[in-house]
């Protein structure tokens, strides 16, 4: 049985091949580009009492689907394509250069980011996309919204947030 979330690492370990590295921070790496670069890369997982804290820290309730993901993978990097936010690391003491670089990108800094006067109260904001110029909220029904950063336009809509990670695997 594949959990809701578990299917991005077989989906990516069946891309790459052998083509990955885990890190001692427990970061898997996959498609070396060369010099130290890599395509796409998955953080481990947060404990649910990681995630309590998290929400805490952040005075915010996450959406579900989002505390979900959260519990396979702490934010991630798609294909030079998408990045996932999630919990900055606590410390960088101890950590190579290697593994501070691949690190989850801090949630708090995406959302300020991409959070503007227009933006919704009941947006939360939990991914962007430097190539397509784009940023990614989840809306109080629970589906994922691709807007455009310049204009703040819905470009598209994702059911959920399973079906926007299939959708990104196929493009």
């Amino acid at each position: 049985m594949i959990y809701i979330f578990e299917f991005l690492s077989k989906e990516l370990s069946e891309l790459y091949g052998e083509d990955k590295k885990k890190l001692r921070t427990k970061t898997v790496l996959y498609g070396h580009l060369g010099e130290g670069r890599w395509h796409t890369h998955l953080q481990p997982p947060l404990s649910k009492e990681d995630i309590n804290k998290f929400e805490e820290d952040l005075k915010q309730e996450f959406p579900a689907e989002y505390k979900k993901f959260l519990t396979f993978y702490n934010g991630c990097y798609l294909f030079d394509i998408l990045r996932v936010a999630g919990k900055d690391a606590d410390t960088y003491k101890g950590l190579s250069i290697e593994e501070q670089v691949h690190l989850a990108f801090d949630l708090k800094t995406m959302e300020n980011l991409y959070n503007r006067k227009r933006t919704p109260k009941t947006y939360f904001i939990f991914a962007d996309s430097i190539v397509k110029n784009t940023y990614y909220v989840i809306d109080s029904g629970g589906k994922v919204l691709e807007i455009d950063f310049g204009t703040k336009k819905i470009i598209k809509s994702y059911e959920n947030l399973k079906i926007f990670f299939c959708e990104i695997l196929l493009e």
